[in-house]
């Protein structure tokens, strides 16, 4: 055999062999590779307004099947839209389970009006297999949103927090009807959204449009990671399905008298555990969170504020008796030893955390020199009251 009709031959084998695989989500029918060229309709839901800060918002949009587009965004009530366009090194977005867009830094406290227009979009193979083109379906804009950005200068907050939901529809449907008279400034989502991310194919519904419900299209959303977030062979993918900023699991925001810290604690057993295969490093991402710390906390936004807060999805502080025979909390004396001097210092008063799948707030003392609380939810307006049901 030539060598190139080798090569030729063996690559195709080979390709034909990996497109037909059960794992891969493209198809091969009757000799033609196609890839999300279904037609239907192109939205799986509501957009999510992520970010939360105005400096740092993304909108994500779930979807039905492959698909690109843009989306339209306009300042008040008057102002003229702005097209963004999710491009990376020159491509338009070719994707099937959501559509991401970073907008540019928007002015605080203001109304956003904001639609999204995609199309379907298939790959079908011409002549040969290796040549190909594209096909688009019709375009299709989704209902126009509003949403108002934070303002760092408002007098007042109001926000509502969310924790350990592991896709169980009553709790969701009940937390996110107690939600919505409050009209919150933003939702913080403070892990264990998912019960393991094992599937791409399932994670907008994990982490954006849970039963279908439009969690986050009317205020921004802040996502905290869990550990639960962090399980499964899909859970590298979860920066695709959120919209932090810069793609960190921790970061900071201001909002009215608020300055929030938002930190991830990672898993809730040590890096050397057996049950991670020797795959995790997050001791090493509780270090880096420390030193990036030091920096935020030393920032005019942040030392002026009236009120300062950290949310995470572990407690730093935990009653051992709630678990007397299991050794599960170990870890997270260190994120306690590597964090708990700066926040101190900085003038931390609160951690609001999840995880222990109960209410219980914990008075600062001997033990803890912050106040700790976990709950289902959390209803909270700065500076006038707190609600913990």
């Amino acid at each position: 055999m030539k060598r190139r009709s080798f090569f030729t031959t063996t690559t195709a084998a080979s390709l034909g062999s990996a497109l037909s695989s059960p794992a891969t989500e493209a198809a091969v029918e009757d000799g033609t590779f196609t890839a999300g060229s279904a037609p239907g309709p192109v939205f799986a839901g509501s957009p999510v307004v992520s970010g939360p800060a105005s400096d740092a918002l993304t909108i994500l949009q779930p979807l039905q099947r492959h698909a690109t587009g843009f989306l339209e965004f306009a300042i008040g009530n008057d102002g003229p839209f702005r097209r963004v366009d999710a491009e990376n090194a020159g491509m338009l977005p070719f994707t099937q389970h959501v559509l991401k867009f970073h907008l540019p830094p928007l002015p605080p406290g203001q109304k956003i009006r904001c639609r999204i227009t995609a199309r379907t979009v298939g790959w079908v193979r011409v002549r040969e297999f290796f040549h190909g083109e594209i096909r688009t379906g019709e375009w299709e804009t989704n209902a126009l949103r509003t949403f108002r950005t934070l303002d760092p200068a408002a007098e007042t907050t109001t926000f509502v927090v969310w924790n350990d939901t592991h896709e169980n529809e009553i709790t969701l449907r009940a937390l996110h009807k107690m939600t919505l008279p409050v009209e919150p400034d933003f939702l913080l989502w403070n892990g264990d959204q998912s019960n393991d991310v094992h599937f791409e194919k399932n994670m907008a519904r994990q982490f954006l449009a849970p039963c279908d419900l439009a969690i986050a299209d009317r205020w921004p959303l802040a996502y905290v990671r869990g550990n639960h977030d962090v399980r499964g062979p899909s859970a590298r993918s979860v920066p695709h399905f959120t919209g932090t900023p810069d793609d960190r699991f921790y970061y900071a925001f201001r909002s009215g008298p608020l300055a929030a810290l938002v930190m991830d604690t990672g898993e809730d057993k040590p890096d050397d555990s057996e049950h991670f295969g020797g795959m995790a490093a997050f001791q090493k991402m509780q270090r880096r969170q420390a030193e990036w710390l030091k920096g935020v906390v030393r920032e005019p936004w942040f030392r002026e504020a009236p009120f300062k807060v950290l949310f995470c999805h572990i407690p730093l502080w935990f009653t051992r008796d709630i678990f007397p025979t299991q050794q599960r909390w170990e870890c997270h004396d260190v994120c306690r030893a590597l964090w708990v001097p700066t926040l101190v210092e900085a003038g931390v008063k609160v951690v609001i955390s999840g995880h222990t799948h109960d209410h219980r707030w914990m008075n600062a003392g001997d033990a803890s020199p912050l106040h700790n609380s976990s709950a289902a939810l959390h209803s909270l307006t700065l500076p006038l009251s707190f609600k913990a049901p």
